[in-house]
């Protein structure tokens, strides 16, 4: 049924509107993973008018040199996984290629990473390349400024920053591109510690925490992109992602943290739970992407971590959507 329904999609970029992303695919698994029947699968995969078609400049593929973080390549990318799978190719890369994707996880704003996560899920070939292609062409990595010498934790230096906050510009209304604004702040340099200051958990614990605190795009964002991040470093034989992926995601939940203000970082109010296939159901009639994808992903994340706090948070969204503010 999804090869049949993401198939005719394949004829679209993985973005439009210069900048925006393509989330119908990931949109698709997601209802599927959340059980959805194939009249609402169709239904919403007949939503694919502002989508704009794959440019193809035409470039020879036999030498990628050059292509990576090249928005223009991504069709050459397509052209070439295509040949490769016609061999052994393309499965010899794959590791070395799921490998740069972890590596700059926040590339196309996260949506690289989100949709090589779904796709792999789904298992349909055409779709797993289209999204690889997506990543790979708009790979794209954070800076790391922090030179400070004071230790501090991940959490104690977020703290440090709530009583004295870093106070951001105005945004550019992109979610990479106001994390990078954040990450430029000239202060910044002697105010954050350099290296990783907590493990991959431990942040996504704070990234649950900042979305209660913030409710905004890129928080959920952090959210969407930890889950396919560990989703395929689970499928691929690791346990974790690797530290270079979870440097990346600290600063792109530090870029988030300025970008918010430094909020205060509240808990999440705990209360009976319904069953789980009636969060789900829930999930499926949220109305917009982001909710669908962002509740499915705390349900994966409960069960992945093993951490109850994300099947509350799953709950909460699955029944209101994303952007209500909730009791905290």
């Amino acid at each position: 049924m999804l090869q049949e329904l993401l198939s005719p999609l394949l004829a679209y970029a993985g973005g439009y509107r210069q900048g925006l992303s393509n989330h119908l695919p990931m949109a698709l698994q997601a209802l599927a993973e959340l059980g959805a029947d194939e009249a609402e699968l169709r239904r919403h995969a007949a939503s694919c008018k502002h989508l704009e078609p794959l440019d193809d400049d035409g470039r020879d593929i036999a030498d990628t040199g050059g292509w990576l973080g090249d928005p223009s390549s991504e069709a050459a990318w397509r052209r070439r996984f295509a040949w490769e799978r016609e061999s052994d190719r393309w499965q010899r890369c794959w590791p070395q290629r799921l490998r740069l994707a972890l590596e700059a996880p926040a590339s196309a704003s996260f949506h690289g990473l989100i949709r090589l996560s779904y796709a792999v899920r789904g298992g349909v070939a055409g779709e797993i390349d289209a999204a690889l292609a997506y990543a790979l062409s708009h790979w794209r990595m954070l800076p790391m400024p922090g030179r400070s010498m004071v230790q501090l934790t991940l959490a104690e230096l977020m703290r440090d920053w709530q009583s004295r906050p870093i106070p951001p510009e105005a945004g550019e209304a992109r979610i990479l591109d106001d994390i990078e604004q954040a990450l430029a702040m000239p202060e910044l340099q002697c105010r954050l510690p350099p290296g990783l200051l907590a493990g991959a958990r431990e942040q996504r614990r704070l990234c649950r925490l900042l979305f209660l605190a913030a409710r905004d795009f890129k928080s959920v964002h952090l959210i969407t992109a930890w889950e396919a991040g560990l989703s395929l470093a689970r499928g691929n034989g690791m346990g974790e992602v690797p530290d270079c992926a979870a440097l990346q995601m600290q600063m792109a939940l530090l870029g988030t943290y300025i970008y918010d203000g430094c909020p205060v970082l509240p808990q999440l109010r705990r209360g009976p739970l319904p069953s789980l296939e009636e969060i789900r159901r829930l999930a499926r009639e949220q109305p917009d992407d982001h909710s669908i994808k962002l509740a499915l992903s705390c349900l994966r994340l409960a069960e992945m971590d093993g951490d109850a706090a994300w099947m509350v948070l799953a709950t909460e969204v699955a029944a209101h959507g994303w952007p209500e503010r909730m009791a905290a």
